[in-house]
């Protein structure tokens, strides 16, 4: 039997211990297959503009790193945790050359095997996300087969895996026989905290968050970079140096630490956190970056809709009265083709040099009455109309007084929200018997439909696309949601992408603390532990792995949400609490679906 053999016979021989390793390389070849899936679909790519097209390149280079790091990492971890193992080896007679070779050889073999896996199982999960993107966001698709995707998938984890093959080479412990032979059985030691490095952890999270909350308007995006940097150097430190503080700070509370199974859950927790620390610093970055991506783009989506949506009217066209003359005509005579009845309502706006708009409050009073709306009394004075949904820059304040002409002004008595008219910016209603004449004027003539259905509007809402100054309110809505679709979806799936790709992250690192879990348990399990104290001891354990980085990226995920909004002048919205919360509810189920997993798998070691 030559070397390659007993390698490659060792390694399908012991699948068990290579499980956890595989299934991680597996499912980083099944995310970016699927990626790649959409990124050559043919519908997708025809449908996209050029920066959407950018963007699509951009995401499958940010998987593709995130892939190698995720089994660069997975790998490394696997090896550190086999030191027995290469100490037995080595008393059979394994030079560390052959060591090397074997751990290059495993890695082509697992790489393979992975690649052709992950790559079919990729076909179906890809089938099933375009199903379900038909379904939910009424995207569809299409099925083809992804030759092109495969054939990329196959060429890219190649280079990958020898990749990895040849650096991981460079990871082997570099220990003595003794010490790989005594792996896992000497003590662990003491272990300590920098205070300086605690209170790096709070100083930088905290200045990052300061900057992210105060700073508004268009100089969020002049900041991001610094807030960036400070927070991700602040959360590395908070996971390796503040969380042991903590902990062993609770450790010297009697109350907690003697109280019921706290004194074993506590033990070694410090260690944990010290051991997880790069880990629990990956998954909070990553699943922040899958919140602030996902919250983003569907925020966006959102904040354009609702300002579509304050739009006060159905059709409306607004220009100078002969330039709009032919057009209303046009639209009359189509609605009358149609069938539709419609309430029909005009406005005259005037616009001074300042380009302050002024309203009769004769003309808008009509308009508000066709909405069933407040009317505006101005009582000799101007009446400041403010936007409902008032976005950065849509809003110039409230003012006291404003000049009809040089020497003629009007004093302003009081400010109203409205969306009778679209006030976008300073917009006045003035009395009827304000001296108007020698502005600028332009004529808007809007019309209500009676009794319409959803699709009707937007089938007639067509006529907005060979006439520019016309606008149809339900037919912009459904351009602007098919148009940002596609984009939303695959914005969406690259978040799920990185949440799912951190979950699976933390329950590969659970196994492959097992075999210590299992020696620590069934010493404790022959002391008369009972089971029901066991499934609560696990149950903790596997909830601070899990939810310790979720929290921490949640945080950083409103934060980061928060933020974006203030470019806008807004507050949180619901569409951020809404992204943030359907990913803790996917981690709540990832935890109660592992916990259960890894309490049968763990008692059934301890019992034998």
């Amino acid at each position: 039997m030559s070397f390659s053999q007993f390698v490659i016979r060792n390694t399908l021989r012991n699948k068990h211990l290579y499980m956890a390793y595989f299934l991680s390389t597996l499912f980083s070849v099944m995310v970016f297959f699927t990626f790649t899936v959409f990124a050559f679909h043919p519908a997708l790519g025809d449908g996209l503009n050029k920066n959407a097209r950018m963007g699509m390149l951009a995401a499958a280079i940010i998987i593709y790193g995130f892939a190698f790091f995720f089994v660069l990492y997975s790998m490394d971890v696997f090896i550190q945790s086999r030191k027995k193992e290469f100490g037995l080896l080595m008393i059979q007679g394994m030079s560390p050359k052959q060591l090397k070779k074997m751990i290059f050889i495993e890695n082509l073999v697992i790489g393979f095997f992975a690649t052709i896996i992950g790559s079919f199982a990729g076909i179906g999960f890809s089938q099933v996300i375009l199903w379900l993107s038909n379904k939910l966001m009424h995207v569809n698709f299409g099925f083809y087969f992804p030759t092109k995707a495969l054939l990329l998938t196959v060429i890219s984890f190649a280079i990958l895996f020898l990749a990895i093959s040849f650096f991981i080479q460079f990871r082997l412990p570099k220990l003595s026989l003794q010490e790989l032979l005594k792996a896992g059985d000497l003590g662990k030691g003491t272990i300590k905290s920098s205070r300086i490095k605690t209170f790096l952890a709070l100083l930088l999270i905290g200045v990052g968050y300061a900057v992210a909350l105060l700073v508004k308007g268009m100089l969020v995006p002049m900041v991001m970079i610094p807030v960036i940097f400070l927070v991700v150097a602040g959360t590395r430190f908070l996971f390796n140096q503040l969380s042991v503080s903590i902990i062993e700070k609770l450790k010297k509370k009697q109350t907690i630490f003697w109280k019921k199974t706290n004194m074993v859950v506590f033990s070694d927790l410090a260690f944990r956190m010290k051991d997880n620390a790069r880990s629990f610093f990956l998954v909070s970055i990553i699943s922040t970056v899958a919140f602030a991506a996902i919250g983003t783009l569907y925020g966006f989506q959102n904040m354009i809709l609702n300002g579509m949506k304050q739009i006060p009217y159905e059709f409306e066209i607004t220009g100078k009265a002969e330039d709009t003359a032919s057009i209303k005509k046009n639209f009359t005579q189509l609605l009358a083709d149609k069938g539709i009845q419609v309430d029909e309502g005009e406005l005259t706006t005037y616009t001074n040099a300042d380009q302050v708009d002024f309203i009769k409050e004769s003309d808008y009073n009509r308009l508000a009455e066709l909405l069933k709306k407040p009317i505006i009394q101005t009582k000799s004075k101007a009446v400041q109309l403010l936007p409902m949904i008032a976005l950065s820059g849509s809003e110039e304040g409230t003012i006291k007084e404003v000049n009809l002409s040089d020497d003629v002004s009007l004093p302003v008595g009081q400010s109203e929200k409205t969306n009778v008219v679209s006030a976008y910016g300073t917009t006045l209603v003035v009395p009827d018997e304000t001296n108007l004449q020698g502005l600028e004027t332009r004529v808007t003539t809007v019309w209500e439909p009676k009794n319409v259905s959803y699709e009707e509007l937007v089938s007639v809402g067509k006529f907005q696309e060979k006439n520019m100054p016309f606008m149809a309110k339900s037919y912009s809505q459904q351009m602007i949601t098919d148009e940002y679709a596609p984009i939303l979806f695959v914005g969406i799936f690259i978040g799920i992408v990185f949440f799912v790709s951190a979950g699976s992250f933390l329950y590969f690192r659970l196994y492959s603390d097992m075999d210590v879990d299992v020696e620590k348990f069934k010493m404790i399990y022959k002391m008369g532990l009972a089971k029901k104290e066991l499934k609560k001891m696990i149950y903790q354990q596997v909830g601070i792995l899990f939810f310790t980085p979720i929290i921490v990226s949640v945080i950083h995920g409103a934060v980061a949400l928060t933020a974006m909004y203030h470019m806008f002048n807004q507050g949180m919205q619901l569409a951020g609490w809404q992204v943030l919360g359907v990913f803790v509810l996917i981690q709540l189920v990832y935890y109660l679906i592992a916990r259960v997993f890894y309490f049968k798998k763990i008692y059934r070691l301890v019992r034998a």
